[in-house]
């Protein structure tokens, strides 16, 4: 059966109608990227000051812990995670192709609070009790395992109990869910500055808390996007540095109940913990291994090298 010439003509026309709205819409390069929410970071303050180079768009999708971002990762879900560097290291043993693309924090986030009407003098107090982390494998639990080791008592000895991030954790302590619970900033300030809480250890180890992760296979594809995305990072890190007032306003949407005074600690320390052209040398990546194989975490024989962990070319290597 022949077609009709105009059925033929239509049929072109809304081809290549369809084609030219898919190919609009694919040539606007986007960026999701996965952020454990609840803290002031260098990349969600560049997401939320917008104004990418090269027309790039990044969405910011938030989650309760770094395990469950690498499983979205993983999945295809989102494109890249700012998270620590265990997850590079466990997953690359697990086959997962996945890199640091720029560290922005040097410094381990979580400390251990407990409420000022039951405080916990030390960590080794903790023995046999329950302890929140914002999930099992996340990075707050890492830094528990090591404040475990460092008091001499066994991890497995804890009950440890995942509360998530925010209120959720805050809730767990306060109502007595936990005897103790890893926080970071800005909910750590808050919590601390109420006087209902108190700090029972914070780290005082070097290791890569906070990475741009990313699946190399997605990078090779998505090359300029990503430079795009890490270059904004440096230059917000770069701009709040020189005038840490005009970031303010963009750090309050993710602190919105914090002093003045106390959001500009809590930035200061942000832009301080990240290095200054967003790179690390080896023997931070080495610091932050040995941490891994003290806890438990991985083997020594099974850690990737630094090479196949990270790549900086395209944020600028010093």
């Amino acid at each position: 059966m022949s077609i009709k010439p105009w059925r033929w003509i239509a049929t072109l026309t809304l081809t290549a109608v369809l084609a030219a709205g898919c190919s609009t819409a694919s040539d606007t390069p986007n960026i999701r990227v996965g952020i454990v929410c609840g803290g002031i970071g260098l990349a969600a303050l560049t997401i939320d000051e917008g104004g990418l180079p090269d027309g790039v768009q990044a969405q910011q999708v938030c989650f309760d812990s770094g395990s469950s971002a690498v499983q979205a990762l993983a999945g295809g879900s989102i494109d890249a995670f700012v998270g620590s560097a265990d997850h590079i290291v466990n997953n690359r043993a697990k086959g997962l192709d996945v890199k640091g693309y720029a560290v922005v924090s040097e410094n381990p986030p979580y400390s251990l609070v407990s409420p000022a009407s039951a405080p916990v003098a030390r960590v080794a107090d903790l023995a046999g009790k329950s302890v929140a982390v914002t999930a099992p494998g996340s990075l707050s639990d890492t830094e528990l395992q090591r404040a475990a080791a460092e008091a001499g008592i066994p991890y497995k000895g804890l009950h440890v109990v995942a509360a998530g991030t925010g209120a959720t954790m805050q809730a767990t302590v306060e109502k007595g869910g936990a005897a103790a619970g890893m926080v970071s900033d800005p909910l750590l300030t808050t919590m601390v500055q109420s006087g209902e809480f108190t700090v029972t250890w914070k780290p005082s180890f070097r290791f890569i808390a906070l990475t741009v992760i990313a699946r190399s296979s997605w990078v090779d594809r998505h090359k300029p996007t990503m430079q795009a995305f890490l270059t904004a990072v440096r230059a917000t890190r770069d701009r709040a540095q020189s005038d840490p007032t005009g970031t303010l306003a963009t750090a309050r949407k993710q602190a919105p109940a914090l002093s003045p005074q106390a959001l500009t600690a809590v930035l200061q320390a942000t832009l301080d913990q990240a290095p200054a052209e967003l790179t690390i040398d080896e023997g931070l990546y080495q610091d932050t291994t040995e941490v891994l194989v003290q806890v438990g975490q991985t083997q020594r024989d099974k850690i990737p090298s630094f090479s196949d962990s990270f790549d900086f070319s395209l944020v600028g290597h010093r």
